[in-house]
């Protein structure tokens, strides 16, 4: 819509309503623009009839009349002076204008439901890695509404157009002083003549003025009316159901003819039910022929869904060995050279494929192996049941010290006597559904790397596992008291390495936590640990350079009462919330963490035959960087973004960024202990 300018603001314009405000100061017309009549005495008033007095008409052109031109002189001065004030007032112009939306709108007053259908949504289903299964009780409903032609209010702001306003104030100037000066014989005009040529030379003020231009776009004013009827439409929207704080969903399970679980009671989250199938039905392992699944009910009041979990669903098959001492080989072949260890019974190993009735294709942690059919079989594992002390071999079960990164390591024990590590690892949570199954042996490759390739005595690795809220607490209150060999940390001469492994989650107003192994997600944020509490602690410690290392996301999973897009998408804001806390570190440290917020860190593996490490991506890298000869966090924070995104993508599909905040120049490995 195109504005006019205030001067045409009081013409009709189609279809529309304006109105004008201008800030201005209004000029009173008093006898300095005006003259009045002039007023004789009573004595000079006589009857005309008195001829005597006729001799007294000389005096009228009386010489005293002079200082009254000179008055006549300065009262243009003083019209300008007015008229200047007049003109300073105004300023500023608006002007408002109602103008018809493009698209109808829909009257929020004519709402009426069509119908509504509540049912429960999957947001997670159960896999292999992950057998949990998340449902969402929405309501799905069709809502029929009026809609209407809409108008809108718009403002438009005008400034002066300063070339006419120049222009204008000059001519008004000549008009006033002209038309009340002697210059131009002005006393001889009638007091109607000057009170016209002041009225002109005040409207051509005015008018270079009003002729204003817009200063801006249009600014809608949030008014909306609405105008006629054009029809009716239907909207339908997908809600979450309001629930009370006591309302329960009830679970029933059954295999075949077997109940398994019958109405268990489940707590809804967030409008969310979770639930882990292998520890609802007690399921841990099954024979690999058995290829029953299982049927799932879940009910909330009238609401059921109904849904079959094939075992491939939820379980992973593995190759189990059954007597003692059974080689792996590279080739389903029985000879001398091509055996590459032996394992125990009740081993086992993600299944690949059958090779032929005599070989079983399985899956190592470096790569494919094979094994005789005639000393193992095939069975259904809940691979996220396993614990530290099974007998099982998984990925992550190999014997530490087999795989790539745990063995051939630069050799620089004792190249910094001064030094401490705190690693705290958390991988046994209190809620099964969060149990980090890498998290043990994380914990040995994170010492034998401050041993061996950082340079640290054993004496000075400090590891706490599975740390309650309440013993995260006394690491960061007692920090101050760090000793090495009975002596205070020294700025001049001790490095510190703090290694922290586990979950970590994003609260409110983008606050960040790390997570005890205790924490009870309805105490809210009570039971966590801000990390601006970690970060503090550390800038207060007195040493030489300190590394931090978070190696933990900050997505938000569901199984933590929260919500996340998937956990795989960067959330500027958030990501610049962390930077931010991390930024704070003092001159001398450096950190880093695994992953962008809303963005997951991902584990080493993939169902394929080629890959499977029993490490997340980010831990594999960071160490794979320091044995790989990166010395400094500079050269470590791009071996870091060179590999960490690309090994998430091509194994995951998935985004997977790691951070860093601090001093990139910071040496890491010390080769010699005379070395900064």
């Amino acid at each position: 819509m195109q504005f006019d300018s205030p001067a045409s603001s009081f013409f009709a314009v189609s279809g529309q309503r304006r109105s004008q405000h201008c800030n201005t100061w209004w000029l009173p017309v008093t006898d300095t623009i005006f003259p009045p009549m002039p007023v004789f005495p009573n004595s000079v008033l006589r009857d005309l009839s008195k001829t005597p007095e006729l001799p007294q008409a000389p005096e009228l052109p009386q010489a005293p009349e002079l200082p009254q031109a000179s008055a006549r002189v300065r009262s243009p001065l003083m019209h300008i002076a007015l008229a200047v004030v007049f003109v300073a007032g105004l300023s500023s112009c608006t002007t408002s204008a109602w103008m018809v939306a493009e698209q109808p709108v829909a009257d929020p007053d004519s709402e009426t439901t069509l119908f509504e259908n509540e049912f429960f949504h999957p947001v997670i289903t159960p896999s292999p890695q992950n057998p949990v299964f998340s449902l969402e009780l929405l309501n799905e409903r069709a809502l029929l509404f009026n809609m209407h032609l809409a108008s809108e209010r718009h403002i438009q702001q005008y400034r002066p157009r300063y070339g006419y306003m120049v222009l204008g104030l000059s001519g008004m100037t000549m008009g006033l002083y002209l038309s009340n000066s002697s210059v131009i014989g002005a006393d001889r005009l009638s007091t109607r003549e000057r009170a016209t040529l002041n009225l002109a030379a005040l409207s051509i003020g005015a008018a270079s003025y009003l002729t204003m231009k817009p200063d801006g776009e249009p600014r809608p004013a949030g008014e909306i009316r609405l105008l006629q009827k054009t029809g009716t439409r239907v909207f339908q929207d997908t809600i979450p159901i309001p629930l009370s704080a006591d309302a329960q969903a009830r679970l029933s399970i059954t295999r075949g003819t077997e109940k398994l679980v019958d109405a268990r009671p489940l707590d809804f989250r967030d409008n969310t039910v979770s639930f882990h199938i292998g520890q609802e039905t007690g399921i841990r392992r099954l024979p690999g022929t058995d290829t029953t699944g299982l049927h799932l009910q879940l009910k909330y009041r009238d609401v059921r869904f109904d849904h079959y979990v094939a075992l491939s669903d939820f379980m992973q098959e593995f190759v189990e060995v059954t007597t003692s001492s059974v080689p792996l080989r590279t080739s389903p072949a029985i000879l001398s050279n091509n055996i590459i260890q032996h394992v125990g019974s009740q081993s086992r190993f993600p299944y690949l494929n059958d090779v032929d009735d005599r070989w079983y294709r399985i899956l190592r942690s470096d790569g494919p192996a094979y094994v005789s059919k005639e000393y193992s079989r095939r069975i259904w594992q809940v691979a996220d049941t396993a614990r530290i002390g099974d007998q099982v071999v998984l990925p992550d079960q190999v014997v530490f010290g087999d795989i790539e990164i745990e063995r051939n390591l630069p050799d620089n024990r004792r190249a910094n006597p001064d030094a401490i590590a705190i690693v705290i690892i958390n991988g046994e949570y209190r809620d099964p559904l969060h149990y980090l199954r890498n998290a043990s042996r994380t914990a040995q490759l994170v010492s034998l790397y401050a041993g061996q390739v950082l340079g640290y005595y054993s004496d000075n690795i400090r590891v706490y596992e599975n740390t309650t809220y309440d013993e995260m607490r006394r690491l960061l209150q007692e920090s101050d008291s760090l000793m090495i060999g009975g002596r205070h940390l020294s700025q001049d001469e001790s490095d510190l390495f703090v290694y922290y492994y586990g979950h970590g989650i994003m609260g409110p107003e983008n606050r960040f936590y790390l997570v005890p192994v205790d924490y009870d997600p309805a105490g809210g944020t009570s039971g966590l640990i801000p990390a601006q509490d970690l970060v503090d602690t550390i800038a207060g410690i007195s040493a030489r350079k300190t590394v931090t290392v978070l190696d933990t996301d900050w997505s938000r999973a569901s199984v933590f009462g929260t919500h996340t897009d998937n956990g795989v998408r960067i959330r500027t804001e958030e990501a610049e919330a962390l930077q931010s806390v991390m930024s704070r570190l003092p001159e001398t440290a450096a950190a880093f963490w695994a992953a962008s917020p809303g963005q997951r860190s991902g584990p080493y593996w993939a169902n394929n035959d080629r890959v499977g490490h029993p490490y997340d991506i980010f831990t594999w890298y960071f160490f794979q960087g320091l044995k790989d000869g990166q010395r400094t966090t500079g050269g470590l924070v791009s071996y870091l973004e060179r590999n960490v995104p690309f090994t998430s993508r091509r194994l995951l599909d998935r985004a997977q960024n790691p951070g860093f905040a601090g001093n990139g120049n910071l040496i890491l490995v010390r080769e010699r202990p005379d070395e900064p």
